[in-house]
């Protein structure tokens, strides 16, 4: 393989009350177009990165076949579906970044009070094979080597 295939990291944790909103706290940054659907204007960590994880709203229209159950959104708009094909591997996740073509793979440790999401630019049609590779353990290494060249960015 040559290079890497993700190119950018995101960490969200539960940090309010709030029992949907993760707060970004670790990047790799880079990424100013997907941060600038992240960006809080008001409120808590004002500045700082944010996002909500939480059931697709009704109104939201797709392939019903396809509809995800689940969101990753900003006020009232989504950022990516999110798709749990295996329900056994629940923690593992997939979507893309909307309007772009760049995949999402997300990963939730265990209680779903932390959510990872790494970035595959330009990779939104190989999304799912990405997700089964990244499931079959074929991306670890490179996952642990973007984690730990994320700097802690909260504001909070």
């Amino acid at each position: 393989m040559i290079g890497n295939i993700f190119s950018d990291y995101y960490k969200g944790e539960l940090k309010t009350n709030a029992k949907s909103r993760f707060d970004i706290t670790h990047s790799t940054g880079g990424y100013p177009f997907f941060e600038s659907l992240l960006i809080n204007k008001q409120k808590s960590n004002v500045g700082g990165l944010s996002f909500n994880y939480a059931p697709r709203p009704m109104q939201f229209k797709g392939n019903e076949k396809r509809l995800a159950e689940m969101i990753i959104s900003k006020g009232c708009s989504s950022i990516s579906s999110v798709y749990v094909p295996n329900l056994q591997k629940y923690y593992f996740a997939y979507g893309d970044v909307k309007t772009t073509n760049d995949a999402m793979i997300i990963i939730f440790d265990e209680d779903k009070k932390t959510i990872e999401i790494f970035i595959a630019r330009g990779l939104k049609n190989d999304k799912q094979q990405l997700y089964t590779d990244v499931c079959a353990g074929y991306y670890d290494n490179e996952l642990e080597a973007i984690r730990q060249s994320a700097k802690y960015v909260f504001k909070g």
